[in-house]
């Protein structure tokens, strides 16, 4: 039997880890029979407390993804990876492994391939809009854990809809969705993020590395890391701890920069919190970040608004 495992990006967000989750059983739905291949979902870190959340309210904990098995002595892992398309954000070892597949909606990054293979590339809210799309275009069933899952994803990656990637076609899968598994989807994802919130209390040091992506253009490397809550307050509270771990961090690490992205749904807009070159950041947001901070109406996606704000300039 040949392995290929589907995975998200380190430090996985629910996009990540749903859309390995599901795509991986769309693939096996789409094996022919007598088929020797078998799609596992996997994820290169731990579970986040909403994923969590969504599978046992939909019954579907033995679908969750597990953790990448490091490769036995000689072998070339084949892998499909879903959410991102960058060596920075993929697994250790990556250039190393056999990629047969890539479903994302982020920029085109740095993955090479040997032979040319399906790349496919939207630019969605969510990649699990593109996995629900995969479905729909190929009229497989969609099971209802797989539904409810996508569902979430989509919810957390656009904020509620309200991120500035949304598009039409994630409005259209939001209520396809939602109505296939009875919820109201304002509804549905204000409890996810007050699931996030719940479970995580915020500590700068194990916040700061959770969803967190290195971004690598013109030798330089930005670490952006977001957090969303329906209040910051805590983040504001520890504000001189976050500025110290994150200097701590970027020391470490090299980062050129890093972006601490604390997003706030309920008043739409982030404070954006910034070590490192700050005139670089100054540049890309026409703000002075010298008091360390500054609050950004309307910001909400990393993506759109803060990544591609910073590898412009």
């Amino acid at each position: 039997m040949t392995k290929v495992y589907v995975f998200g990006h380190k430090n996985p967000d629910n996009d990540s880890i749903c859309s390995a989750a599901v795509y991986a059983d769309f693939l096996n739905e789409s094996e022919p029979d007598g088929s020797d291949v078998t799609y596992i979902a996997a994820r290169l870190g731990d579970i986040p407390p909403e994923s969590a959340y969504v599978f046992e309210r939909f019954d579907a904990t033995d679908m969750l993804p597990v953790l990448l098995p490091q490769p036995q002595s000689g072998e070339v892992m084949k892998v499909v990876l879903v959410d991102h398309n960058e060596y920075s954000q993929s697994a250790d070892g990556i250039e190393d492994m056999d990629v047969v597949e890539v479903l994302d909606h982020h920029r085109i990054g740095n993955i090479q391939t040997a032979a040319p293979i399906p790349f496919i590339n939207m630019p969605y809210g969510s990649t699990a809009t593109l996995v629900a799309v995969q479905y729909m275009d190929t009229e497989t069933p969609l099971p209802k854990w797989a539904a409810g899952a996508l569902l979430s994803a989509l919810l957390t990656d656009t904020v509620i809809l309200k991120s500035p990637t949304t598009t039409d076609v994630d409005r259209d899968i939001c209520e396809l969705l939602a109505s296939g598994v009875d919820v109201d989807p304002q509804e549905f994802g204000m409890e996810l993020f007050k699931k996030r919130s719940e479970a995580t209390p915020f500590n700068p040091a194990t916040i700061l590395q959770t969803d967190l992506k290195v971004y690598e253009k013109d030798d330089k490397s930005v670490a952006i890391v977001q957090f969303e809550s329906v209040t910051l307050d805590t983040v504001f509270a520890a504000r001189d701890d976050v500025v110290r771990e994150m200097r701590a961090l970027a020391d470490a690490k090299g980062w050129d920069m890093f972006i601490f992205m604390a997003t706030d749904i309920i008043k739409e807009g982030s404070e954006l919190f910034i070590v490192g070159n700050t005139n670089l950041a100054q540049a890309a947001f026409d703000a002075d970040f010298s008091s360390g901070s500054v609050w950004m109406p309307d910001v909400l996606s990393r993506k759109k608004q803060v990544a591609a704000a910073i590898m412009d300039v």
